[in-house]
Parts: structure tokens; C-alpha cells; sequence
């Protein structure tokens, strides 16, 4: 009898600590699966489309720096109401002009000069470096996608027929100032799974 108790006691151990080890690697998998995901360029849905883009610059109000504006509609390609999640990022990044050997290449804790999303959770985007243990990198990919919601209503966007998206990204004034010239667009649905991804070079931005 004391036998089959002790055995079912290490049953359950083991099964729980498998458990919790496939948990671990499902979620180590899903991490890489979105970083996988994040190095794509471009994506697209049948779902949704984004049109009527533009962006703006101004001065912050308060003087302390200058805001970029970006406006766009989401329109719905389908007979279904969606609620979404969508995140704005804008950046200031250099990049190398050519891919020649005789370039110095830039290094990377300078890529990335302005790093400015909305909403405005900078910790949403940084991960452990794929390369380099112990580092932490920035990326233009929510850790959790159920965070860009709208700020006016504190839930997912919601979807209709069309939506439009005003967002704002202050670039504060310092030593080595710079604008932004790059906006990254993602939208995921309500089960946070991508729907939309852009980049968008805005050089000489203006209405």
C-alpha cells in the first residue's frame, strides 16, 4: 500500500515538472516565432486595409521638443466587425549606405538614435539579443500585443466599416539632436496574431 502511494507521489511530480517544461519550451518557441516574424518587412491582410496615410510636424507646445503626427484610416475588407490592436512606432536609425567591406559599419547601440512608440511602453519592445547573451536589443514588435489599445476608450480598437488613427511621438530636444525618419505600422487581431506590418521612410516629413 505504501508502495503505490510513493509511487503515485513521483507520478505526479514528473508529470507536473514535464508539464512545466513543455510550458517553458512552447513559450520559448513562441518568442522566436515572433522575432522570426518581427524581421519580416511587410505584411498584409485580406482583412484589413490602410489608406490615407500622412504625417505631420510640429512643435511640442511645451517647447521641449518637436512631435511628429501620424494619421491613417483602417478600412475593413470584410462583412465582419474586428477589434484590433495597434501600435505606432517611430524611429531615427542609421543604416549603413553601401554593404561594402571598406565601410565601417555602424555600431549597434547607435542604429537606433530615437525609439518613440505609441502607446508609449518603450519596455514592450526590448528582448533578449538573439545573438549575444545577456544583452538586451530593441525591436519594432510588442511583447504583448493586447497593449496597443485606444487610449480614449481603454479597450481594442473596434472595427466597423472604418477607423481612423491619430497618433503622436515627441522627439525631445538634446546634444546631437534628431527627428524621426522612420514609422512602423503593426495592427493585430484580438487574438494577437498579425494582421498588418509597414515600414515607412518620412525624410522631410509635412502634411
Amino acid at each position: 500500500m505504501r508502495e503505490n502511494i510513493i509511487a503515485i507521489i513521483v507520478f505526479l511530480f514528473l508529470s507536473t515538472t514535464l508539464f512545466g517544461e513543455k510550458k517553458a519550451v512552447e513559450k520559448k518557441q513562441q518568442q522566436k516565432d515572433q522575432i522570426g516574424t518581427l524581421l519580416v518587412q511587410s505584411l498584409y491582410s485580406d482583412k484589413i486595409k490602410i489608406k490615407d496615410i500622412c504625417f505631420n510636424k510640429r512643435g511640442d507646445n511645451a517647447g521641449k521638443g518637436q512631435v511628429l503626427e501620424v494619421e491613417f484610416k483602417v478600412q475593413n475588407k470584410t462583412e465582419d466587425a474586428h477589434d484590433l490592436y495597434i501600435f505606432v512606432i517611430a524611429t531615427f536609425e542609421k543604416v549603413e549606405k553601401t554593404k561594402s567591406s571598406f565601410e565601417m559599419p555602424i555600431p549597434e547601440k547607435e542604429k537606433i538614435r530615437n525609439f518613440v512608440p505609441f502607446p508609449d511602453k518603450k519596455e514592450n519592445y526590448i528582448y533578449p539579443h538573439p545573438k549575444k547573451k545577456g544583452i538586451m536589443k530593441l525591436f519594432k514588435f510588442p511583447k504583448n500585443p493586447k497593449a496597443g489599445i485606444n487610449p480614449n476608450s481603454g479597450k481594442p480598437y473596434h472595427l466597423e466599416n472604418e477607423l481612423m488613427v491619430r497618433t503622436y511621438h515627441l522627439s525631445k530636444y538634446r546634444i546631437n539632436y534628431v527627428f524621426f525618419n522612420e514609422v512602423a505600422i503593426l495592427i493585430f487581431d484580438r487574438n494577437s496574431r498579425v494582421l498588418f506590418k509597414q515600414l515607412y521612410g518620412i525624410s522631410g516629413v509635412r502634411r
